[in-house]
């Protein structure tokens, strides 16, 4: 493996679960030129007793079991010296910060990742002092952190050089821009009397570029409307937005009835 090359390690109970990732798409094949390399460590391997014992009862009690602090800890303290220095270290949880594409561009900056799968009803709390960041995906509750980890390698990879064929595409996805992505069309030119946009077909670059940058706006305002908060738009898509929102409004709205 190259020195040079972003390097993700995933603390699991279940290292099979990345088999795929590992075979599959684009990221196979960036695993199998060495532009990435991706390592899970099973820290039930770091147990001590007879049983290789992970978990035990909550204090306090409750239902579930808590992973224990002692095999994760040994086993982060074996592999960090490996790493390049200031590799972040992050534990997944549902109660963690969200993560977010402005999080994913800062780490794949750096020299790699090293990700905490958790399970059962999560880690003591006692490790998150030993961890650089505790991190959510979603306002839900998996199994365990495995999927988690999977967005997050990637979100991330897809950023480094080598992985996505066209690298100029990663400059007009949702949330590149703070804005969700312009919808997007292919042939045939009509289906199911739907027809593909006209701008779309003219060859005029500047009104197809103001076409999906009002429809990012658009789509943003319908879907995600707390990315709005704070952004910049100018006065002409301004007036267009306002009018398309109003628009939408109407005909959203129920019909009057008019009957006495």
């Amino acid at each position: 493996m190259p020195e040079n090359s972003f390097q993700f390690d995933i603390l699991t109970l279940f290292p099979g679960l990345f088999d795929g990732l590992r075979n599959e798409s684009l990221l196979g094949k960036a695993l199998a030129s060495d532009v990435l390399g991706l390592h899970t460590h099973n820290w039930r391997q770091w147990t001590t007793d007879r049983h290789n014992t992970v978990d035990d009862l909550p204090f306090g009690g409750g239902p579930g079991m808590v992973l224990k602090p002692e095999p994760i800890l040994s086993c982060l303290r074996e592999l960090t010296p490996q790493r390049a220095a200031k590799t972040p270290v992050v534990l997944l949880s549902p109660a963690g910060r969200l993560f977010r594409q402005e999080l994913a561009q800062e780490w794949a900056q750096g020299p790699g990742l090293i990700l905490l799968c958790g399970r059962y009803e999560g880690f003591d709390a006692r490790i998150e002092q030993h961890v650089d960041h505790v991190v959510s995906i979603g306002d839900y509750v998996l199994n365990g952190g495995e999927v988690a980890a999977m967005a997050i390698i990637e979100a991330v990879a897809r950023l480094l050089p080598g992985v996505i064929g066209n690298a100029a595409s990663l400059t007009e996805e949702s949330h590149s821009s703070g804005l969700l992505e312009h919808p997007h069309y292919t042939r045939p030119r009509e289906f199911e009397g739907e027809p593909v946009p006209e701008v779309l077909l003219g060859g005029n670059h500047a009104e197809i570029d103001r076409w999906r940058r009002r429809q990012s706006l658009l789509r943003t305002k319908l879907r995600r409307p707390e990315l709005m908060q704070g952004l910049v738009i100018d006065k002409k898509d301004r007036t267009w937005l306002d009018a398309e929102w109003a628009a939408l409004q109407a005909a959203a709205a129920p019909a009057s009835d008019d009957r006495d």
